[in-house]
């Protein structure tokens, strides 16, 4: 397709005062090219003139500038109205055309907005232009409407977006904004206690400001300002909405529009693929698979509208797993026998670090993750807060409906994790130790690949957590949502996999912190050898005999305790001697 030039848009300005109650400056813009484009128009008005508004005294001078999608050869006229007299359209100036480029072909009515000398700006509403009274439209902007304005063209067959404002995001929000409106898309605004000069400012650059609900406690916070973003763009007559993750990386228009084409009313915006490293791709999103010839398919289409490579590991099987994930577009890698889930992570590590990804993304392939929060995880990366990020099930915005004996297993479990781990403070906590829903950095999969001590089983994902900690990896959790409704999405029983984190945590606390894991139950047989011991003495005082039972308790209680920990010692010796540790 050629890029469009200003040559391929035509304006033509004049004023009509047949049949309406005010004259009216008329603007005709049509196309010429032959593919879909967007283009803005800026039309300048006379310093000693009024744009008539809702407000007393209108606006003076400034400029009207307008963004219009147009199909090739269509035309949209816009209609405006100045006070005092009919103009004369020879001394008008003339609209000028400062911006073309490729559209995505999809139909909507212009968007309009007024600058003035100062640097202010204020959104237009549109109304009929053959009726002489200004109509207000108070969710257009915040205060007094400005209107006069109307367009005549359908109504919006485009989605809006929707982006949540916050002090740290506040330059990427401004981005957002003005590179919707260049593509002709509307951009609607809420914060979380925002400071006031983020939500002005997306004010003046054109966005709808959303006032943000009332704290729900059954309903999660993200959730509850989407819903108030999604109802502000229905109500204003759009067929959907696209929410923009909250770092508000910049926006794949083209992948995005598709992905809401295909996915329905409320989407997830994809963010483009910046610039890749030299040596590999910026995002992969990698697959441990094993017999899900029912949900690959589907799992790899959805994620390679957030990746660079789609990598599926077919973790053995005989099924049609790999001839599905390939016909999907993934880069399959099979293994010739069954190497269980964190036999397939390994494999992963290794082959991310080969390609030498950026960022790599790791989901299951049974669809109980939603390959919408890759964007989430990827961008909480790239703001530099941590090497891991978790997609926490738990979290404020995560909407997951967990099985309650799933919930106190993984609670216990979690516990137990970031207890041996050495995290005893709740704000140090990884929360959900067990997500395998994670975003890796090229160095941690690059040490990963090389760990040795990563099993092979569900448990997988603390081996995963003690090898980064041990490395001084930072972690960090954003929300995510995961599926428990969907059929065949584990391999392994809830009681079977949760005896196998319990005896696997074991083993690490054998391996690392054996002090904690047999020298602390040494030290109490040894208290309580003492304090049988004491009651011994004490019994032998007054009844001058021996209790042969209590003695035998404390002979047993402190031999039991000595031998705690001396092997305590031993194991603390091997573990951490380095000529010893050379050995492994």
């Amino acid at each position: 397709m050629t890029e469009p030039t200003a040559t391929d848009v035509t304006v033509e300005k004049s004023v009509v005062t047949d049949g309406v109650a005010r004259p009216l400056v008329r603007l005709v813009v049509g196309s010429t090219a032959a593919d879909p484009i967007v283009t803005r128009i800026v039309d300048r008005l006379p310093a000693e003139r009024r744009l008539v508004t809702s407000t007393e005294t209108g606006l003076r001078g400034g400029r009207l500038e307008a963004t219009l999608a147009l199909a090739p050869g269509e035309t949209a006229a816009l209609h405006y109205a100045l006070d005092g007299d009919a103009p004369d359209e020879h001394a008008l100036p003339v609209a000028e055309i400062v911006h073309v480029g490729a559209s995505t072909g999809v139909s909507r009515p212009p968007s309009i907005r007024w600058s003035g000398t100062d640097g202010d700006w204020r959104a237009l509403a549109f109304v009929d232009p053959a009726d002489a009274d200004i109509v207000d439209d108070p969710s257009a902007v915040d205060g007094p409407v400005v209107a006069g304005v109307r367009s005549e063209r359908d109504e919006t067959e485009m989605p809006a977006i929707g982006v949540v404002a916050t002090d740290d995001h506040a330059d990427a929000v401004y981005r957002t904004i003005l590179r919707a409106h260049a593509r002709g898309l509307d951009v609607y605004v809420t914060h979380d206690a925002a400071d006031a000069e983020v939500v002005r400012f997306a004010t003046q650059l054109g966005a709808i400001v959303v006032d943000p609900p009332m704290p729900d406690a059954d309903e999660p916070a993200e959730r509850a300002r989407e819903r108030a973003l999604a109802a502000a763009a229905r109500a204003a007559g759009h067929p959907g909405i696209v929410h923009q993750p909250p770092a508000c990386p910049r926006i794949d228009y083209v992948r995005t529009l598709d992905a809401f084409a295909a996915n329905g009313w409320e989407g997830r915006a994809v963010p483009e693929r910046s610039a890749r490293p030299a040596d590999g791709p910026d995002v992969l999103v990698a697959i441990p698979a094993y017999h899900a010839e029912a949900t690959i398919g589907d799992v790899v289409r959805e994620a390679r509208r957030y990746a660079d490579v789609v990598l599926v590991v077919v973790d053995g099987g005989g099924d049609d797993t790999a001839d599905r994930a390939r016909a999907a577009g993934a880069a399959v890698v099979e293994h010739s026998r069954n190497r269980g889930y964190g036999g397939a992570l390994k494999t992963i590590f290794r082959e991310a670090a080969r390609r030498g990804a950026a960022h790599t993304v790791t989901l299951d392939a049974d669809g109980q993750h939603d390959p919408a929060d890759v964007p989430s995880l990827v961008a909480a990366q790239r703001d530099g807060r941590a090497d891991v990020v978790v997609g926490n099930r738990f979290m404020d915005g995560a909407t997951t409906e967990m099985p309650l004996v799933r919930a106190v297993g993984l609670g216990m479990v979690n516990l137990l994790t970031n207890l041996s781990m050495g995290r005893f403070l709740p704000r140090e906590w990884v929360r959900d130790t067990q997500s395998g829903y994670r975003a890796y950095t090229l160095e941690a999969v690059r040490s990963l690949a090389e760990a040795r001590d990563i099993g092979d089983g569900m448990w997988a994902s603390t081996d995963i957590l003690y090898a980064l900690e041990r490395e001084q990896y930072t972690f960090a959790e954003v929300p995510t949502t995961i599926r428990y409704d969907l059929e065949g999405t584990s391999s392994e029983g809830v009681l079977e996999h949760g005896l196998g984190l319990l005896r696997n945590l074991g083993g690490l606390l054998q391996r690392t912190r054996p002090m904690v894991l047999i020298g602390l139950p040494g030290a109490m047989c040894v208290l309580l050898g003492a304090l049988l011991g004491a009651l011994d003495v004490q019994r032998f005082v007054t009844s001058g005999s021996v209790p042969i039972g209590l003695t035998v308790a404390v002979s047993a209680s402190t031999v039991l305790g000595v031998l705690l920990l001396f092997s305590a010692v031993l194991v603390h010796t091997i573990n951490t001697h380095p000529s010893l540790r050379e050995r492994e």
